[in-house]
């Protein structure tokens, strides 16, 4: 199987596997796995395939979700989602001499800043769409519950966590 082959195989199960574990956390609100399985495609498939994951999931997510559809938001979140994609394209192969204590507080650091570039733009641009200022898109963000935060520090836990625990078998992938 040609490398390209097996990098869209990759892809497909990486979209099924983000779709499956969103679905089945519906009910914990802003903790997902689709964040870190979008950075893991750009980190172990590139940025291409880690967009194109990022695409993927959220045309299926974004459309077929419990909490509604909303086609103006849609390519907003794609895009930003694509942060995850290129801070993990971004750090591929930088950190391999690192101690594993080294690198999951990087992993950490990386998690939560993609996250908080996610949530600022996201919400932003909800706040522009639907309320007509950023400001207001921004407070709702951390207000009433603290939604932004509680998705960033997720991921700046899940990052570290899944990326060192998975590192030892997907080097040998591609």
């Amino acid at each position: 199987m040609t490398s390209r082959r097996k990098k869209l195989v990759f892809t497909a199960l990486l979209v099924a596997l983000a779709l499956a574990t969103n679905y089945v956390l519906i009910s914990v609100p802003n903790v997902k796995l689709m964040d870190f399985i979008t950075f893991l495609a750009g980190k172990t498939l590139g940025f291409a395939f880690g967009a194109m994951t990022a695409t993927l999931i959220w045309l299926v997510y974004g459309t077929i979700n419990p909490y509604g559809f909303s086609a103006s938001i849609l390519p907003i979140l794609i895009v930003s989602e694509m942060s995850y994609s290129a801070a993990g394209s971004l750090i591929n192969g930088r950190f391999s001499k690192l101690s594993n204590k080294e690198k999951f507080f990087i992993y950490g650091i990386v998690g939560l800043l993609s996250t908080l570039t996610y949530d600022v733009v996201t919400n932003a641009a909800v706040g522009i769409l639907f309320y007509g200022s950023v400001i207001v898109g921004l407070i709702t963000m951390n207000f009433p519950f603290p939604m932004g935060l509680v998705h960033e520090i997720s991921n700046a836990v899940i990052f570290p966590s899944l990326s060192l625990a998975l590192e030892p078998y997907l080097k040998f992938l591609f």
